[in-house]
């Protein structure tokens, strides 16, 4: 087992030069909004709530709001979680059937602002959301750079962005993944929350999809699809064999419409075949695992195995240097679906370890 590294320096943006810089020195410095799949509709037993919060993660908000409106943390539904290190606005709904907001008076925490609030018939759940939009200011840079941004944001806004897990998916030690590995193969024995399990399993599929990933790029096929890939519809989410490439499908790939795919791996994962099946096979071993281990895992809490689009699109990108009392900073401004983690933008633009991420 050789388990390459999670994030290793392989870049879709190769030709242009990174601008290295730090990210995340103070909140401000890193907002996050969600653009939301659908407007609420005005009558309903569900509050919908569009918040402000900082230095405060989604689950949180969660416990947040549900001490406030005394109903369990289940009555709350969010879209998508966000990261505890930023300004993020992001929206909730709480189950309250018969009860009136203002009977609850504000929330109890400075670190949360509520925009604006409104009723709908059903719980938000996970993935009701259009996208985020995504302004990030990196620090630590000449305001030039700004010129070297632009042309890597125009480089993925046409080919796509690498749909890479970001490194807060393999925590602060970046080891979860390994930990995740060594769970399901029964070496690590200790108790932990049913929860926690599943995030160890997932960072270990996810560290696989990105070792898959990261392969592609250097080979240079991780935005065209190649026979016995498997190509994600992006409307549908659903996938199909490839048996051969003609202008259908290239015209597809430029579209937007379909991308190839990559595993997270698990028992009932639909496999690739040929060269590329051969690929993600060599992606498993190097991180100690077979097709064997995920098939005899008793573990309820791995996931079973889907395909996860090795690109997705990057749209409204803007750029520019500025400064400001804190010093120099090149800004950078995009949209991306949900799911996707802006550190895979970040890291083309800076091409450095993504310091504060």
């Amino acid at each position: 087992m050789h388990d390459r590294p999670i994030d290793a320096p392989v870049y879709a943006t190769q030709t242009v030069e990174g601008i290295g810089g730090r990210l995340r020195e103070r909140p401000e410095d890193f907002i996050v909004e969600e653009l939301p799949l659908y407007e609420p509709c005005g009558e309903g037993e569900h509050l919908y709530l569009f918040v402000e919060k900082r230095e405060m993660d989604t689950p949180e908000l969660v416990d947040l709001l549900s001490e406030h409106f005394g109903v369990r943390r289940s009555a709350v539904g969010v879209a998508g979680r966000k990261d505890r290190h930023a300004v993020s606005r992001q929206h909730a709904s709480v189950h309250l059937p018969g009860k009136a907001e203002d009977d609850f008076g504000s929330l109890p925490d400075e670190r949360v602002a509520v925009l604006w609030t409104d009723r709908h018939t059903n719980k938000l759940r996970t993935g009701h959301l259009a996208g985020n939009r995504f302004n990030v200011r990196i620090r630590g840079v000449e305001m030039s750079g700004a010129v070297r941004a632009g042309r890597a944001l125009r480089e993925l806004a046409a080919r796509g962005v690498p749909n890479l897990f970001g490194p807060q998916r393999f925590g602060a030690q970046r080891d979860n993944h390994r930990a995740g590995r060594d769970l399901l193969l029964g070496r690590l024995r200790r108790r932990m929350p049913r929860e926690k399990r599943r995030f160890m399993l997932n960072a270990m599929q996810s560290a696989v999809f990105n070792d898959v990933l990261l392969r592609r790029i250097e080979e240079g096929s991780w935005c065209e699809l190649i026979e016995g890939d498997l190509a994600f519809v992006h409307d549908s989410g659903a996938v199909f064999g490839v048996e051969s490439v003609d202008d259908e499908l290239r015209g597809r790939i430029g579209t937007f419409g379909i991308s190839p795919s990559g595993p997270m791996w698990g028992a009932e994962m639909t496999r690739a075949r040929g060269d590329v099946g051969e690929l993600e096979l060599a992606a498993l071993a190097s991180a100690g695992l077979s097709e064997e281990d995920l098939a005899e895992s008793k573990h309820a809490e791995l996931v079973p195995g889907v395909r996860r689009p090795l690109r997705v699109p990057l749209s409204d990108p803007d750029v520019e240097g500025g400064i400001d009392e804190h010093g120099g900073y090149v800004r950078v401004a995009f949209d991306l679906p949900g799911g996707a983690y802006a550190t895979a933008v970040l890291r083309e633009i800076m091409k450095n370890d993504l310091p504060g991420a």
